[in-house]
């Protein structure tokens, strides 16, 4: 018999290439706001659209929410709900897509939040497999990647936050394979990350990303407490922006030991071909 999968966030830019992956061996249930079978962090779950599933893959995130307290109810406690709910639904197994900035001692509230949930997980389900990616990207990109791939589209002078950081990369198709993999392997006893392992400085990724664009623009490092105040403010005015001050905490706050193996899927160079969709 086909697996039966759902992904939640199904539409988004990661859910998207993780529902086509999962689509080469069996049916999958796209779970969103907008989608047939509903579901929204922070609302109750309906048990319906969980119930004849294998495989539950969990992506979905709600970037609405600014203060600790609402990222708690809404992303965290929200999660930890839709576990309990695969539970009783009989679901065997969870791959929660997690995050490279969730480490012991990060900063940001996306890291935090992230965090807790790998914590709390086990307790909610016996079957949760976390998985870590670096930061995502392909031909189109989206999240973090794809606002500063917008931002060097539109200025000619590109700022440059912090500097001292290095960042690990991940191919979306190959988050997804390993997603995929993690569907039926046995259960890892602890995060699993995913990315390519080798470290690059902020501004590399930057020249590599406007280089497969077509550009060379210049660049102007910017302290990270500037970038910061700067958004901040931005959000407090409402203003339409796609890259959040919590951003900037996670760019500047890395795991400084991250450990890599445990899966057999393998990650592709970062380079102008590999963002070009090659």
């Amino acid at each position: 018999m086909p697996t039966t999968y759902a992904v939640t966030g199904a539409s988004g830019f990661v859910g998207s290439r993780i529902v086509n992956e999962l689509r080469k061996d069996g049916t999958v249930r796209e779970l969103g706001r907008n989608s047939d079978h509903r579901f929204a962090l922070g609302e109750p779950v309906d048990p319906t659209v969980l119930l004849g599933l294998d495989v539950l893959v969990h992506c979905a995130w709600d970037f609405t929410p600014k203060s600790w307290a609402e990222v708690k109810r809404v992303d965290v406690d929200g999660s930890l709900a839709l576990f309990d709910a695969a539970r009783d639904a009989g679901v065997k197994r969870i791959v929660f897509i997690s995050t490279m900035s969730s480490f012991e001692g990060t900063k940001s509230n996306y890291g935090r939040a992230k965090l807790a949930i790998e914590h709390e997980a086990p307790q909610h389900h016996p079957g949760v497999a976390i998985l870590r990616p670096g930061l995502v990207y392909d031909q189109e990109s989206g999240g973090i990647v794809g606002a500063m791939r917008a931002v060097m589209a539109k200025l000619p002078v590109v700022p440059v936050i912090g500097g001292a950081q290095v960042f690990y990369t991940c191919h979306a198709e190959d988050l997804a394979k390993a997603v995929h993999e993690l569907t039926s392997a046995p259960l890892p006893d602890h995060p699993v990350i995913a990315a390519e392992p080798v470290p690059r400085p902020f501004k590399q990724i930057l020249t590599t990303m406007a280089a497969a664009d077509g550009r060379k623009p210049a660049f102007l490092p910017v302290p990270h407490q500037l970038a910061y105040f700067g958004l901040k403010t931005l959000e407090t005015l409402h203003a339409p922006i796609k890259l959040r001050s919590d951003s900037i905490i996670g760019l500047i706050n890395n795991d400084p030991n991250p450990n890599f193996g445990g899966l057999k899927t393998t990650f592709r160079e970062f380079n102008r071909k590999a963002i070009r969709g090659g």
